[in-house]
């Protein structure tokens, strides 16, 4: 069965969904769940811990407490996503701190993928669905000529 495709507007916010009518009988079947609660995501486990990384190799999964405890200790309360289909070696130094390449470098267990985007759109979606982070659009003066997507930490 397809997953989940999200449209986003110019703030990067996912504004429609297009899915399997399968799972959208299935969604309208168990009610319409409320805008607080956190919604579910294809990549996401059962309880919202850990997210497949479809492109990390088989079980490839980025862990949401240790993203979220590595952010802290880092002091980082955003940053950006910096989706590049490019070899790891190719991002500029000052670029490392950024989402892809601290998902290639401090997650990925098996680095034969090292070089694959790992910060893709549905991954960045089921991110956003566990509840502990929002789509911005964010200057990083330093970093880029012009507001760029990025992830801010819901507290």
């Amino acid at each position: 069965m397809s997953s989940v495709q999200f449209i986003h507007g110019d703030d990067g916010e996912a504004v429609f969904a297009v899915m399997p009518i399968g799972m959208y009988r299935a969604l309208m079947a168990g009610g319409v769940q409320s805008e607080a609660s956190p919604s579910s995501h294809p990549l996401l486990n059962e309880d919202q811990t850990m997210i497949k990384l479809p492109y990390g190799g088989p079980n490839a999964y980025l862990h949401v407490p240790d993203l979220l405890a590595y952010l802290k200790a880092h002091g980082i309360q955003h940053l950006a996503i910096n989706q590049r289909a490019q070899t790891y070696d190719k991002f500029p130094q000052e670029q490392l701190m950024t989402l892809d390449p601290i998902i290639r470098r401090e997650f990925l267990g098996d680095l034969r993928y090292k070089n694959t985007m790992q910060a893709t759109t549905e991954v960045i979606d089921a991110l956003v669905a566990t509840g502990h982070f929002r789509r911005i659009k964010q200057r990083y003066d330093d970093l880029f000529i012009r507001a760029v997507n990025a992830l801010e930490v819901v507290e």
